[in-house]
């Protein structure tokens, strides 16, 4: 099966614009946000949120990700083992899999700013395992899209699993983001 028709290419829907530039949107703006996440309900999408500011610890984030993703007990609720078992999400064939990460930027300035043993934050990784989990569905396939709300207008994640990370299509300039 493939992720796309080459109709719902040609009508650059949500889904594909996103997916076409790497997975992952960036909001600014909850209401925006509200919108696309309607959009996607509308479009038969399994919706999955966070509120990323009760991650208090990496313990709590991984607690969050093994009860609502059914996670296997053997998940060692350590990134490499996230990266390991996220493949194993269900995420159907029709429709797919929305990832929302609200008031992301509270969690990458507090529990998760610290710096892995290769360099980058922890938050960084976290957004790098979903955006390599996406590029997987996609290639099976299905479809996996994380949505990432910051109240930092300025918050920057670099090539995550080796693709831009974009701020969504009302926000994509500067000044639409209050800056």
């Amino acid at each position: 099966m493939t992720a796309f028709t080459k109709q719902e290419a040609l009508e650059n829907r949500l889904d594909w614009e996103i997916l076409r530039d790497g997975g992952i949107n960036l909001y600014w703006r909850c209401q925006y946000l509200e919108a696309d996440v309607g959009w996607f309900r509308q479009k038969n999408y399994q919706v999955i949120s966070y509120s990323c500011d009760k991650w208090i610890s990496n313990d709590a984030m991984h607690a969050d990700f093994q009860s609502t993703l059914s996670l296997p007990n053997y998940y060692g609720r350590t990134l490499d083992a996230l990266n390991d078992v996220l493949d194993d999400l269900a995420v159907p064939d029709e429709g797919g899999v929305v990832v929302v990460f609200s008031r992301f930027d509270v969690y990458a300035k507090g529990a998760g700013a610290g710096a892995t043993p290769r360099g980058p934050t922890e938050a960084s990784v976290v957004l790098h395992i979903f955006a390599r989990a996406s590029r997987y569905f996609l290639l099976t396939g299905r479809r996996l899209l994380i949505l990432v709300q910051s109240d930092d207008p300025n918050i920057v994640f670099q090539n995550l699993a080796f693709s831009p990370v974009s701020w969504n299509r009302r926000e994509f300039l500067s000044a639409n983001r209050g800056r």
